[in-house]
This record gives structure tokens, C-alpha cells and sequence, in this order.
């Protein structure tokens, strides 16, 4: 099973624990097979939040929403079950000053693409989206409702998608989040329980500039029914 591990680092604890390097837990990663990719983005400050109503787009700067422990990163994880996912996320150093959110991946939400990928953009810089619908609106429709197929579909026709995975509820039993604090690892089943608004997606690409990966996420669904917050990940 395929997990996205978004990694949330509490600034107050930051500035006061100091924490191993995160090497030594990526080779192990690398080694075992269960890390398949992972990028640090930039700060909170850089994000810029899309959202579209009655066909107006809105934007705001910062995150989606403030929260004491923020995304400053995400991974891809390969794992047989949640438990395994667990065990190797609470040795990832920022477990000490933060919190490791896991998200099981929806497989095949979006079919696979027959005859293979466009050739993917060299030039631009990349940014993370990561989607934020409102959890009333969300569940009041329809998978097809929201079906983002279209808009990945153009986004590959572009080249600018570096990948993307949709989240399962975070409420059904597939998600963890993993902290340790002095020297003892805390395990809370669910989704960061900071937020009403979960992440329910993210999305890679590779934009000429800021205003080409706002229009971007402008034109994805779930920008109608929520938000979606634009990271750029470090040039």
C-alpha cells in the first residue's frame, strides 16, 4: 500500500530541540524500499491559497489555515500495512519536534493513461498542492462529483505533473499521526486533529512561475469546493 506521509514541524519546538540528520532514516528508506520519494517545501510564508467561487478567483496569502504544527514537507511511502508505515515514520527526526501525518493513497482514483506520458517539462520550478475541500461539501457528492480526471489529464498533456495522489477519508481508519517526546512515541489514529478541513489530495508540478501554478490549481475542481494551498518547494 501507498502512503503520503506529510511531515508538520512546530516552530516553538524547533528552535529549542535539536534532532538527528534525516540521512540515515532516507537511506533506510531507500534500503527497504518503503520511501519512494519525499521533498522539504518552502516556508509557510511562500504559500499562497486558491480558491474559485461563483467563477471569481480568490487568493490569499499563507496556508489554507493556521496551525501550530505546519507542513514543511512530504514523502511517498510503500508499506504492507498502516502499522509498518508507523514503525519507520517515528524514526523520521521530526517526530521529535512536530508531527508525522499518514494518509493512505486512493489507487486507481484516476485511471492510468493509455500509451504512456508526455515528455515532463525540464524548465520551471516545482510546487505542491495540496487540497483542502470543505469536509460538508466533499461528502455531499459524489466521487464523480469531483472527478479531477480532466484536469489531470490536461496537466499531463502540458508536461508540468510531476505525480499526485487522492487521500482516503481521514476518518475511515487509514490514517495516523506519529509524534515522540521524550523518548516515548505517541501514535494518534485519524487525521491531524488540529483541523475540521482535512487534506485530501496533493498534487506535483512544474510551473514556469507562480502565476502559471496559480492558474493551475484554479482550474482543478477541488478549488470550487474548497482550497487548495500552493507550496513552492525550495529553487
Amino acid at each position: 500500500m501507498q502512503y503520503v506521509m506529510l511531515v508538520r514541524v512546530d516552530p516553538d519546538l524547533a528552535g529549542t530541540v535539536e534532532i538527528d540528520d534525516v540521512e540515515p532514516w532516507v537511506e533506510e528508506g531507500s534500503r527497504t524500499g518503503m520511501r519512494r520519494e519525499g521533498r522539504p517545501v518552502d516556508e509557510p510564508a511562500t504559500a499562497t491559497t486558491v480558491r474559485v467561487r461563483d467563477g471569481e478567483v480568490l487568493l490569499s496569502d499563507g496556508p489554507f489555515a493556521e496551525t501550530k504544527e505546519i507542513v514543511a514537507g512530504y514523502d511517498l511511502l510503500e508499506a504492507p500495512d498502516l502499522g509498518t508505515a508507523v514503525d519507520y515514520a517515528s524514526r523520521h527526526p521530526v517526530a521529535r519536534i512536530g508531527a508525522l501525518e499518514i494518509r493512505e493513497v486512493w489507487n486507481d482514483f484516476v485511471p492510468d493513461r493509455e500509451g504512456g506520458l508526455p515528455p515532463t517539462r525540464t524548465e520551471g520550478r516545482d510546487y505542491l498542492f495540496l487540497h483542502v475541500p470543505d469536509p460538508a461539501v466533499y461528502r455531499s457528492i459524489a466521487p464523480e462529483g469531483l472527478d479531477p480526471t480532466e484536469w489531470v489529464r490536461r496537466v499531463e498533456d502540458k508536461g508540468v505533473t510531476l505525480g499526485g495522489a487522492r487521500l482516503r477519508e481521514a476518518d475511515d481508519g487509514t490514517a495516523a499521526s506519529v509524534r515522540a517526546r521524550d523518548g516515548e512515541v505517541l501514535v494518534s489514529r485519524g487525521p491531524f486533529a488540529e483541523l475540521a478541513e482535512q487534506i485530501a489530495g496533493v498534487d506535483l508540478v512544474r510551473a514556469a512561475d507562480l502565476d502559471e501554478a496559480l492558474a493551475l490549481a484554479a482550474a482543478h475542481p477541488t478549488s470550487t469546493i474548497g482550497a487548495i494551498e500552493v507550496r513552492p518547494f525550495p529553487a
